[in-house]
């Protein structure tokens, strides 16, 4: 198992760090490949899926928030 399927974060910063690497050692002169926006787009897979799950974490706090402040009687089953 690799950290793409534990850990997308770390393995997206590996990978970038690892195709700068890979950029700084070939030709300068081959542009057949993008590698600016390769290694772009690879880190960006590692923050599109932090920022999805702080999202999901504020969400979760809201309705906990909302769940106690509610005077609602239980069962509150649509805030579980």
């Amino acid at each position: 198992m690799s950290d793409y399927d534990t850990d997308i974060l770390r393995w997206s910063e590996n990978q970038a760090e690892l195709l700068r690497q890979h950029a700084a050692a070939t030709r300068p002169n081959d542009t057949a490949i993008d590698w600016p926006n390769i290694i772009e787009e690879i880190e960006s897979v590692g923050r599109s899926e932090r920022s999805a799950v702080a999202g999901n974490v504020r969400t979760i706090i809201e309705h906990l928030a909302r769940l106690q402040a509610s005077p609602a009687a239980d069962p509150r089953a649509e805030w579980r």
